[in-house]
């Protein structure tokens, strides 16, 4: 098999096992924006600080979902009112857990390892949300719940679409294929607890190791659990199992690319530094105890693993709509960059609102419906909306004007 084959393996197996935890995300973020009201998540979640940091830690918890399932959940709580730390808090403990996490890591690996997985993203999400919180100086003040201006209209069931699929999923896709491009290349030259087999390893070091080999790896938090058993097996500390345990499904490229984006980099190295010491000190302390353990089998994380019809489903999907968006933000630049050349052909107005491509995309095809309208290029960076006029249509900027400011958005005067 060559390199380019084994590298597909591996992208298409990745896409396959965040398709269900993403689309399960996705589906949560777009229940929580209609059926929770923004003043509830306001009122628990959007006062920075210790109390709201430790709702958003303990409501992560139970929650089976992926680091790539609680992205769109995450960022969905903090568009709808949640402090930054809070929305920290529940990304950092989310992944870590999860009701079918725990008890497969009970089952797999005792009680001690699976109450220790817990507190330790207890601590963790606390401790990184409260410091992301002290450390923000703009606090609540900055909502990113009215950076991007949503169509409210329609059932239930179309807000939630629209809300998980055209505005959050389209603001991660680009992130999200990189994360699962670089994991199909981690995955392609370092197989999972190949470190495990050098005796020096065995103490500190192997705290190190684990750590090394789970930041960047895509790996859920179930999954994690096999492995982490083949690392004991093969002889590696307990401590070194729950620091994989820990960091695998906390980091990888994919949340750590979109958190760095959509938080900045000072929360991002508050959260990667976060899950670093948490990690690190709780294996220590287990190698401390002398935990013994059930009877456990080594394990693979890939090999031979039967995918389920829910991954065979939603897996290809993702890829669809990471595909559709990606060819249509390929078009949009080639548009604007024709529009460049043109300029003296357009009409040019100043609008203000538009924080994304999703904002964009929303002016450009409600605008574009218009009679008159050949082509339209909106920049949500220049806060400007180029007309192109057809040359066989009458032109009315009036029509445009009304039409922009009926979707939610100010049009300068």
């Amino acid at each position: 098999m060559t390199y380019l084959s084994e590298f597909l393996n591996h992208f298409w197996r990745t896409s396959l096992v965040l398709g269900p935890a993403l689309a399960l995300g996705l589906l949560i973020a777009g229940l929580l924006h209609v059926f929770v009201k923004k003043e509830k998540i306001l009122s628990h979640l959007g006062k920075p600080g210790f109390l709201s940091c430790l709702k958003a830690t303990l409501a992560g918890i139970p929650i089976p979902l992926c680091s790539c399932g609680v992205i769109p959940a995450a960022l969905g709580l903090r568009r709808d009112g949640a402090s930054r730390g809070a929305a920290t808090s529940f990304f950092i403990s989310t992944p870590q857990t999860g009701v079918d996490s725990i008890s497969v890591t009970w089952a797999l690996l005792g009680f001690p390892i699976a109450l220790a997985k817990v507190i330790t993203a207890l601590i963790a999400g606390v401790a990184g949300g409260t410091i992301v919180d002290a450390a923000d100086s703009k606090g609540i003040t900055e909502n990113i719940a009215q950076e991007c201006i949503l169509t409210e209209r329609g059932s239930k069931f179309a807000r939630i679409w629209r809300y998980s699929f055209n505005t959050i999923f389209r603001d991660i896709y680009g992130s999200l294929l990189f994360g699962i491009t670089v994991s199909a290349l981690i995955m392609l030259f370092i197989e999972p607890g190949q470190l495990a087999d050098v005796e020096l390893l065995q103490g500190p070091l192997g705290l190190l190791a684990a750590l090394l080999v789970g930041i960047p790896m895509y790996v859920c938090s179930v999954a994690s659990v096999p492995i982490a058993a083949g690392l004991i097996h093969a002889g590696f500390p307990v401590g070194s199992a729950l620091v994989f345990l820990v960091a695998g499904p906390a980091t990888n490229v994919a949340t750590i690319s979109v958190i760095r984006k959509s938080f900045g980099s000072r929360v991002f190295l508050i959260y990667l530094f976060t899950v670093v010491i948490t990690s690190l000190g709780a294996g220590l302390i287990l190698n401390d105890l002398k935990v013994s353990l059930p009877e456990v089998l080594q394990h693979s994380a890939d090999n031979g693993h039967p995918f389920s019809i829910l991954e065979y489903i939603f897996g290809p999907l993702i890829l669809l709509g990471i595909a559709y968006f990606l060819i249509a933000d390929i078009r949009r630049r080639m548009i604007q960059e024709a529009a460049s050349k043109k300029e003296d052909d357009a009409v040019l107005l100043n609008v203000t609102g538009m924080s994304c491509g999703n904002c964009e995309n929303k002016i450009m095809t409600t605008v574009n419906k218009l009679p008159g309208v050949k082509s339209t290029v909106a920049s949500s960076a220049e806060s400007t909306v180029r007309i192109f006029p057809a040359e066989e249509t009458e032109f009315n900027i009036k029509d445009a004007i009304n039409a922009i400011e009926e979707i939610g958005y100010t049009v300068d005067k």
